[in-house]
Formats: structure tokens, C-alpha cells, sequence
């Protein structure tokens, strides 16, 4: 999360009002441009080898939204599937695996005549798996963008109408 405030005595305070409306916009357009380059650089990220890409309903579930209110302007991305926290954070510990059908082509080291359709029961599994960032990673490698760019949208917004 990366957040910005202005801390200055009342004389700076005073230069700047009337100029909060056109600060808010650029910050807001500067919001907007920075979520959708993020947005862009976390699905190249899911779109290498990393992952290993199975279907791919990962990197289409990755989002923005940029929410706008009097005091202040934030940008989201991020997705709502359930195994993305896993892979962000990584995971230890036992999960539960549900009851499903396998087709199986091959049993005891033998190939069958014909592949077979089996049952596999509900059952647990121990699961040790590593961090693979693509959210955070993505925000830390574009810091140094967000930063300035923020900065000149606010700079340019408090310029204008000074002559």
C-alpha cells in the first residue's frame, strides 16, 4: 500500500486552497493511468513460467477500481479467486481435497486395454507451498513510478493558475 498526505504550516495551507478541486483530479487521472499500468504488469507476471499457466483464470480475474471520495483517491487491484492468497502469501498446513472421478490409463506399472474411469475419495493432504508474489511483487517494482507521477500530477494541479 503506498499513501501520501501534505504536512505544512498555514501559509502553504492558505497558497493551496482553491486549488484542492484540481488537485483531486489529477491525483484522481494519475489513479487511474497507474492502477491499469499495474493491472497490466501483474497479468505479464501471471503470463510467464512461474505459475505454470494451467487455465489461465487467474490472470482474467485480476481487477482495478479507483475509488473517489472528498479527502482522498485509492486505487485496488486485485482478484476474487480463492487459491490467489496461496500463491501471494504461500501455504503450510493440511487441506481437504473433495471426492472425484480420475481416468487412469495405466494401473500397477501396467498399461490397460482400455482407460479406466475410478472414484477417489474425500481425503486430506499436507501441502507446503512458496510464496509466489505477483500482487505485492508488481506494486514494489512499480513504487518508484507511482511516486513520481503522483507527484507530478499534484505538482502540475498546484502550477496551474499561478501566473
Amino acid at each position: 500500500m503506498i499513501s501520501g498526505w501534505l504536512v505544512g504550516d498555514a501559509e502553504l495551507v492558505a497558497k493551496m486552497e482553491g486549488k484542492a478541486d484540481a488537485m483531486q483530479a489529477g491525483l484522481e487521472k494519475s489513479v487511474q493511468r497507474l492502477t491499469l499500468q499495474l493491472l497490466t504488469t501483474v497479468k505479464e507476471k501471471l503470463s510467464d513460467d512461474v505459475l505454470h499457466v494451467r487455465t489461465g483464470r487467474l490472470r482474467r480475474s485480476i481487477n482495478r477500481r479507483v475509488d473517489v471520495d472528498q479527502t482522498s483517491v485509492t486505487g485496488i487491484v486485485g482478484t476474487n479467486v480463492e487459491y490467489a492468497k496461496k500463491l501471494e502469501y504461500g501455504f503450510k498446513g493440511t487441506e481437504s481435497v473433495r471426492e472425484s472421478l480420475r481416468k487412469i490409463t495405466q494401473a500397477f506399472g501396467k498399461q490397460l486395454k482400455e482407460p479406466k474411469t475410478i472414484k477417489v475419495r474425500a481425503h486430506t493432504r499436507k501441502v507446503d507451498l512458496p510464496a509466489h508474489s505477483f500482487l505485492r511483487s508488481s506494486l514494489t517494482e512499480m513504487r518508484p513510478k507511482i511516486e513520481t507521477d503522483m507527484k507530478a500530477a499534484l505538482v502540475k494541479a498546484a502550477q496551474e493558475g499561478t501566473s
